[in-house]
C-alpha cells in the first residue's frame, strides 16, 4: 500500500513538474525528495526565503540512439602554409670508396670530314747549298752480246758517167 501511495505521488509530481520545479522526485529508485502532496493543489502562499539546495536527482534512463545522419560534404581545401626557414646543414660525410670502372661503351660513328683549311703563304726560298763532292767512277760494266747483223739496204742509183780522159801519146 505504501508502494502504491508513492507511485501515485510520483505521477502527480510528473504532471505538476512544469508548474513547480522545486518538487521533483527520483523516479528511478521510488523515493521522494520531500514533497508531501496528497490531493489537489491549493493556492500558492507567500514566497519565503530560499532554502538550501537539495541533493542532486538520479539521472534518467538514456533514450534510444537516433540513426546516423548522411555524411556531410567535404570542406574546401585549406591554404598551404608558409614554408618554414631552412634548417642548418649538417656536416659533410666521409668520402666513399671509388667504385669499379664501368664497361667501355661502343665507339661512336665517325664524324663528317671538316672543310680544308686556307693555304698559307709560300715561304721564302732558302739559300742554295754547296755542291756535293764528285763520287768515284764505278767499274766498267760487262760487254753485252753482239747484236744481229742488220738487213742490206737497197742499192743506190747509178751516178752520171764521168768525162772522157785526155788522149795519150803513143809509146815508143
Amino acid at each position: 500500500m505504501l508502494f502504491m501511495h508513492r507511485k501515485r505521488k510520483e505521477m502527480e509530481m510528473q504532471q505538476d513538474s512544469h508548474e513547480d520545479l522545486s518538487c521533483m522526485s527520483c523516479y528511478g529508485n521510488h523515493s521522494s525528495c520531500g514533497c508531501d502532496r496528497c490531493g489537489t493543489r491549493g493556492c500558492p502562499g507567500p514566497v519565503g526565503p530560499t532554502g538550501p539546495t537539495g541533493p542532486r536527482g538520479c539521472p534518467g534512463v538514456p533514450g534510444p540512439m537516433d540513426p546516423q545522419g548522411p555524411q556531410g560534404e567535404p570542406g574546401i581545401q585549406g591554404y598551404t602554409g608558409a614554408t618554414g626557414p631552412a634548417g642548418v646543414t649538417g656536416p659533410t660525410g666521409a668520402m666513399g670508396a671509388t667504385g669499379p670502372a664501368g664497361v667501355t661503351g661502343p665507339t661512336g660513328a665517325m664524324g663528317a670530314t671538316g672543310p680544308a683549311g686556307v693555304t698559307g703563304p709560300t715561304g721564302a726560298m732558302g739559300a742554295t747549298g754547296p755542291a756535293g763532292a764528285t763520287g768515284a767512277t764505278g767499274p766498267a760494266g760487262v760487254t753485252g752480246p753482239t747484236g744481229a747483223t742488220g738487213a742490206t739496204g737497197p742499192t743506190g742509183a747509178t751516178g752520171p758517167a764521168g768525162e772522157a780522159g785526155a788522149t795519150g801519146r803513143p809509146e815508143q
